[in-house]
């Protein structure tokens, strides 16, 4: 099935419903069908089959209507990040050997093309940016079957369906988001996308309209907790995604939202959905990042997480590695234990900064930690801990504490940066090169 394949029908049989809001804007299933076909025929007068299409647009609404006009007329759409500067757009479109350039002074041709192409789902549909904890982009393209083949189990997993009425924060850039946007179009939902960062407008548009599903990364689902005044019993359902939350602001997510059903995945570009756990998983295993995906099969070779679905995008089939090392326990739960090559030598201890980032979130005080080596005289390296307070009177002593008691001597911090709050990536993942040593 192509991306857009429900369209149509939900324009059909629920052509009143809304489906996308933003900022004041509202639009229905019909008006969405009758303006992607619009837009397909007249950029279709312009465009080769396979194509590529680049959209650097700031509203998310125009982000998916020429998303799916550009997939219809047979393009191939790459979003780029509305604030990347002007000559890193240029090389990405270089990069991209983009048709057309869709931005706020692209003016659609006069023309409209009669017939459209014929769309199997095998042709590609998007190149999706990558960009892990490094910031470094990498771009995947993507067909339509591996995102559609997981629309059913999405539904079932994240507890979503055509009633449902999802809230999205952040940018569609983010594969992430628009996977998630995408989906529920598919299932015939409503998308409510957030006016801006502000957490406490969040909390009024997630009332206002009645919201029933939130999707987040876990910086934002801490930010959400701190504007909450009063528990929201309107939520049945919450996902979260792009790194592993820890278990206090899972079972505070719980507290806040009681009728809602948690869920957590872990997945990547390049292999698309692979484990989830809800909130029992983390009670039994914290640490883990749950079962596998329905269709999902995972071999460990070396350590390294090598993954075969039919979630993966085509130039990773039939198994892929994004570098994630991991273990299965006896219960058939998955758990990350760090990144191939990712380690700190500290006078040759071997020390996995993903271990040291598992304990200092389970300290009391600390609403989130991350782990880097950085330079020493003597050892080479030694272990750093860059944390966001929950506690405002945590000191570092209390960290170093608790660190002695499950921790090595080697692997503990031997330094401790406190900061306001992470930086992230477009994805939501901490920017590790961003983090400096500064006091």
């Amino acid at each position: 099935m192509r991306i857009d394949g429900n369209l149509k029908k939900w324009a059909q049989e629920q052509p009143e419903r809304i489906c996308l809001i933003h900022s004041g804007q509202r639009l229905t299933y019909l008006q969405l069908e009758n303006e992607v076909d619009a837009v397909s025929r007249r950029l279709a007068s312009q465009l080769q089959k396979g194509d590529r299409v680049a959209i650097q647009l700031n509203d998310p609404i125009q982000q998916i209507l020429y998303l799916l006009a550009t997939v219809r007329a047979g393009g191939i759409a790459v979003l780029l990040d509305p604030s990347l500067p002007a000559d890193k757009r240029l090389q990405t479109e270089k990069k991209i050997q983009a048709a057309l350039l869709i931005d706020p002074t692209f003016i659609l041709p006069e023309d409209s093309a009669e017939q459209l192409p014929a769309i199997k789902p095998s042709d590609l549909f998007l190149g999706a940016f990558s960009s892990g904890s490094t910031g470094n982009p990498k771009l995947i393209w993507r067909d339509h079957q591996s995102w559609t083949s997981a629309f059913a189990a999405q539904s079932q997993v994240f507890h979503l369906s055509s009633e449902t009425c999802l809230y999205l924060v952040g940018s569609l850039v983010y594969t992430g988001n628009l996977n998630s946007a995408i989906h529920l179009l598919h299932a015939g939902g409503t998308l409510v996308f957030g006016k801006n960062r502000s957490p406490r407008t969040w909390v009024q548009e997630i009332t206002a309209h009645q919201v029933s599903a939130i999707f987040m990364v876990p910086t934002h689902y801490r930010l959400l907790l701190h504007a909450l005044d009063e528990p929201l019993e309107q939520i049945s359902a919450l996902v979260s995604c792009g790194a592993k939350m820890d278990f206090q602001t899972a079972r505070q997510l719980t507290e806040r939202f009681p009728a809602a059903r948690f869920c957590e995945y872990y997945g990547a570009s390049e292999l698309g959905h692979v484990s989830y756990a809800s909130f029992a998983d983390l009670e039994k295993y914290p640490d883990s990042i749950g079962k596998l995906f329905p269709g999902v099969h995972v071999s460990l070779r070396d350590g390294l997480i090598w993954v075969e679905s039919p979630y993966l995008a085509p130039d990773f089939r039939p198994f892929a590695t994004v570098g994630d090392l991991g273990k299965i326990n006896e219960d058939g739960y998955l758990f990350l234990t760090g990144r191939e090559g990712d380690i700190i030598n500290s006078g040759g201890i071997k020390i996995r900064p993903k271990e040291v980032e598992q304990v200092l979130n389970r300290c009391p005080g600390i609403s989130e930690a991350v782990v880097k080596g950085i330079a020493d005289p003597l050892r080479g390296q030694k272990v750093a801990a860059w944390i966001v307070k929950a506690d405002p009177d945590l000191k570092p002593d209390e960290i170093k504490h608790f660190c002695s008691s499950q921790l090595s001597k080697q692997a503990a911090p031997q330094k401790i940066f406190f900061i306001d709050k992470l930086p992230l990536t477009t994805s939501g993942k901490p920017d590790y090169s961003k983090l400096t040593c500064e006091d």
